[in-house]
Parts: structure tokens; C-alpha cells; sequence
């Protein structure tokens, strides 16, 4: 038992030595995440404008990436939520506004300047019923920027149900009437590669039953944030070589919702 609370204690202080997850170093594991997606994110969401609702906000991720001078924020999401205060997650968590659920979302019909939905809808059983709800909530002309993940790995079991295509969420939109105007993929194939290595590393192999197999792994630790960042850095560096856009690690689309036609007398 002593032995255990020990490789937890020390497996604790690299823990911390690598950061908060959505605040990466370049020796965390998700660090290519953040890296790849935050250009992207902060192109496409200067278009939305007014009150912008975030859907399934969790710690409040989405505020950033939001022009201030031009945008109400209202972050949203349900009770067991993430953990705002967890700073393994976050150094600069948004206080949740308002709990409900995405299914059922307590505004007005075209109530809503802006929507994001970021890392939501493979977490729904029913991601119909929210693309859906989120039309109806918005200004005919208002703008909704989802993402979604691609190649990565099964995250917040049970709930994680599906990945999509670019073409296949393209069709998810449109199906509930929404124009794609912009759309682009988060990563490469070597951010992928890498990533899932350093989640297999880090999460997945501390799951194994084997007691050995978990101590070896605990005593690890520094030599795992030493390989992340050299992993992460030989990815950064390879990254430009694949212009296959075949195995991204995630995908974002900017969609519109169609402006109502005047009624003619």
C-alpha cells in the first residue's frame, strides 16, 4: 500500500510540472491539440457577433477565442459538467451562466447573435436534437462554429459516440438548415500520430491491470514529459510535409443560418 501512495505522489508532481491541459506547455500531451486548433478557432470566431451561447461550455474554453468588444459570452452546459476549478484542466476557467440542457435550451426563438459548439456533439446520443435547437435559437443570419474531433482517441467514457468527416458533419448541418461557409481541419496526420502516442503513454497504459506494468509507467513520468515534448516538436516540424488533409485531428465549420425571406404584399 505504501509503495502505491509513493509512485502516486510522485506521478502526482510531474502531473503538475506539465500544466493545465487547455493552457499547454510543449511538453504536455495535448499540447498539438491547442497548438493546431487555435488558429483556426480565433479566425473563424471574430465572425460572431452579439450574445453568443456555448453550448457544453465546460470550463469556459470558448471565451477566448471570442472578440470582447463585439460579443456577450454565455457559457452553458449541464451540472456534471467539467470541473471549472480542476487545474489540471484549466488556469483560466469562465463561471458557467446558465445549466441546461442542449437538448432543450431555455431562449427565445432567434434570440441569439452566435453559437459555438466546441468538442460537443460526439458527446450526444441525438446530435440532430441540439443542431436543431441551436437554429432555432439563432438570428436568421446568425453564425454557428462547431468542432469536432477526428483522430482522437475515446475521451469521457461512456459518453463518446461518434466521429465525423468533414463531408459527413458538413451534411449534419445543412440537413438542419444550415449554410457552411468556411470549414477546416485541426492538424495533420503527424499531430495525430503523435498525440495518440502520448495519450496511449500517459492515460491508457496506467489502465492496464497489470501491477508492474503501472509502476513502471508511474516511475516514468519525467521521461514521459521529456518524450511528449520531443514528440510534439517532431511533429510541429514534420507537420507541413502531409497535405493529405486525410487524418486530421479534428475538423471546424462555420455555418449560417438562412436569412427568412420577406413576406411580399
Amino acid at each position: 500500500m505504501w509503495v502505491k501512495k509513493i509512485l502516486n505522489l510522485w506521478a502526482g508532481v510531474f502531473t503538475r510540472l506539465e500544466g493545465a491541459e487547455l493552457e499547454p506547455w510543449p511538453w504536455h500531451s495535448h499540447y498539438l491539440t491547442e497548438y493546431c486548433a487555435k488558429n483556426p478557432l480565433l479566425l473563424l470566431a471574430k465572425q460572431l457577433e452579439g450574445r453568443v451561447l456555448d453550448i457544453g461550455a465546460g470550463s469556459g474554453h470558448g471565451a477566448r477565442y471570442l472578440k470582447k468588444e463585439k460579443t456577450e459570452y454565455l457559457p452553458t452546459d449541464l451540472p456534471s459538467g467539467r470541473d471549472a476549478a480542476d487545474k489540471n484542466i484549466t488556469t483560466r476557467p469562465e463561471k458557467i451562466k446558465l445549466y441546461c440542457s442542449s437538448y432543450a435550451l431555455p431562449f427565445l426563438d432567434e434570440s441569439i447573435g452566435g453559437v459555438l459548439l466546441l468538442s460537443v456533439l460526439e458527446h450526444l446520443q441525438s446530435p440532430q436534437i441540439e443542431l436543431k435547437e441551436a437554429y432555432r435559437v439563432l438570428l436568421p443570419g446568425g453564425k454557428m462554429l462547431v468542432s469536432a474531433p477526428f483522430s482522437f482517441p475515446i475521451h469521457g467514457f461512456p459518453f463518446d459516440f461518434m466521429r465525423w468527416t468533414m463531408e459527413g458533419l458538413k451534411i449534419e448541418m445543412q440537413n438542419t438548415g444550415f449554410e457552411n461557409i468556411c470549414e477546416c481541419e485541426i492538424g495533420n496526420a503527424f499531430a495525430s500520430i503523435v498525440l495518440n502516442i502520448n495519450l496511449l503513454l500517459k492515460y491508457h497504459m496506467k489502465c492496464n491491470r497489470n501491477r508492474f506494468l503501472k509502476g513502471v509507467m508511474s516511475l516514468a513520468a519525467p521521461f514521459l514529459l521529456v518524450s511528449q515534448f520531443i514528440l510534439n516538436f517532431a511533429a510541429i516540424v514534420l507537420g507541413p510535409l502531409d497535405q493529405s488533409k486525410a487524418l486530421p485531428l479534428g475538423i471546424v465549420i462555420l455555418g449560417r443560418k438562412q436569412q427568412t425571406n420577406p413576406i411580399k404584399f
